[in-house]
């Protein structure tokens, strides 16, 4: 008989919260994302602007969490909105979702390829091209989510402990400097000045990929109680991280001039403090470390997505082989070889086309991942306050059933908008391609919905299997 679920009680807390902050590659986004946040955004306002998107994502859990106790599937976002808005939307959800995590892992792997490249040229005159470089990433990462689950958890633990901690040790440095602390960052005042939407933008997309802890629900101990206490830890050690190390920044370079800084070369702007105050040696440990950030945040989409296509494939409505389990380590290993040959494919036809690792590939794919995760994050919020309205006898609170997630929907749809309007902020272009993005996420949720209804006419028991996903697999 054909195993349906994946190996149980293999992952514990800590792993899931290495797998969901190695997404957010903290280091990329302190050493990418931030400075363009200081220079493009609010300036001294960026640390309060990480706390208000720590907030929005705490309400946004606050529901996650409560409809997590009654879904335990490793479909995630895909089931949520299946349960609360029914089967064709969830159907459109799970496409947004596909194109979502193929753009990140795209993205990701571009960028590991692109630094790589650059850091093999710079120490030891080894010129390998970026997409040689990019192939080997995938592979490694396949064979990782092929093997235990929990091999996967433990490496990308210590180099999420590694890539945090020389960006903490920063920021130590720095607190221990005899400088006047201020905090005025924080206040309503500093936070919300200046182009602040624009830095909501880039905070709001230092969360993208926490949605991992549901998406382990089935392989950990106890979901019911250590996906809540995953996805919370999760988000509060992200948002302290980024809210810290912005404000530490702020403080050593002063709130009047670090956007201007900043501006003067956004790509060295953390390795130049990190020099100045640890010395040459830190901008070389902090090259290394971004790249196995990369490594790690790959791992983490990679795992992600495989995931995504076993739980279509179990309820009857992709190819069925995507479902099929390892025979020893119980991971959706079908999946994530399909999976890595489509990718590595795919890098061979955009090398053919010509395009840059940055300002084409990562610069589009990050946006359209961007977009497409929240959509995701706004249908969920919805789904939550329809899925208790639908079940009013289910356990839970007033706040977590309804209040946050209204609040939370408030929020992603602002978020979105503001994502949505600023596109060439966020990619660093204002190409056709970079302004056809959003369409082309409303295209595949088209998609998807369009092939729920057809199904649903020409197979009513196989479209009602899409019903089935949320049911819980203890």
């Amino acid at each position: 008989m054909k195993q349906t679920t994946l190996k149980k009680e293999s992952l514990g807390l800590w792993s899931i919260v290495f797998f969901v902050i190695a997404a957010a590659s903290p280091l990329t986004g302190a050493v990418g994302a931030l400075p363009i946040a200081f220079m493009a955004g609010n300036g001294a306002g960026i640390p309060g602007i990480y706390v208000v998107a720590g907030i929005l994502l705490t309400l946004f859990s606050f529901g996650f969490i409560a409809m997590s106790r009654h879904v335990v599937n490793s479909g995630a976002f895909y089931s949520y909105v299946s349960k609360g808005l029914g089967p064709s939307t969830g159907l459109a959800g799970f496409f947004i979702a596909i194109l979502a995590y193929l753009s990140m892992v795209f993205s990701v792997s571009s960028l590991f390829g692109f630094f790589t490249n650059i850091f093999l040229v710079n120490n030891f005159g080894i010129n390998v091209p970026w997409w040689m470089l990019a192939i080997a990433n995938q592979v490694i990462v396949v064979l990782l989510g092929i093997a235990k689950v929990e091999i996967g958890g433990r490496i990308l633990g210590v180099l999420m402990l590694l890539e945090v901690a020389i960006i903490l040790l920063v920021d130590l440095v720095i607190i221990k400097q005899p400088i006047a602390m201020t905090f005025s960052s924080f206040t309503p005042s500093v936070t919300f000045s200046g182009n602040a939407g624009v830095g909501l933008i880039f905070a709001i997309c230092s969360f993208i990929g926490f949605e991992a802890s549901a998406i382990y629900s089935e392989e950990c101990k106890t979901p019911e109680k250590t996906i809540p206490r995953a996805t919370l830890v999760a988000v509060a050690i992200i948002t302290v991280f980024y809210a810290v190390t912005a404000w530490a920044i702020v403080q050593y370079v002063g709130d009047t001039k670090v956007g201007e800084v900043a501006a003067q070369d956004p790509g060295m702007f953390i390795y130049n403090i990190a020099d100045q105050l640890l010395g040459p040696w830190s901008s070389q440990v902090m090259s290394i470390l971004l790249i196995t950030s990369l490594f790690a945040a790959t791992q983490a989409f990679h795992n992600t997505l495989s995931r995504y296509l076993f739980s279509l494939s179990r309820d009857g409505l992709c190819w069925s082989k995507f479902s099929t389990l390892h025979p020893k380590y119980h991971t959706p290993y079908v999946a994530s070889l399909i999976q890595g040959i489509a990718i590595v494919v795919g890098l061979l036809i955009l090398v053919a086309m010509g395009l840059d690792p940055m300002a084409n590939i990562f610069a589009w794919a990050s946006a359209l991942g961007a977009i497409s995760i929240l959509t995701l994050q706004c249908a969920v919020s919805f789904a939550v306050v329809v899925f208790f309205i639908r079940n009013p006898s289910l356990q839970a609170s007033l706040w977590s059933r309804f209040i946050a997630p209204a609040l939370a929907s408030v929020g992603m749809v602002i978020s979105l908008y503001m994502v949505i309007n600023n596109l060439d902020v966020l990619s660093g272009s204002d190409s056709p391609v970079v302004k056809a993005l959003p369409y082309l996420v409303v295209a595949f949720a088209a998609l998807g919905f369009f092939i729920a209804k057809r199904l649903h006419q020409a197979n009513p028991e196989r479209f009602a299997s899409i019903a089935k996903v949320v049911e819980t697999l203890k």
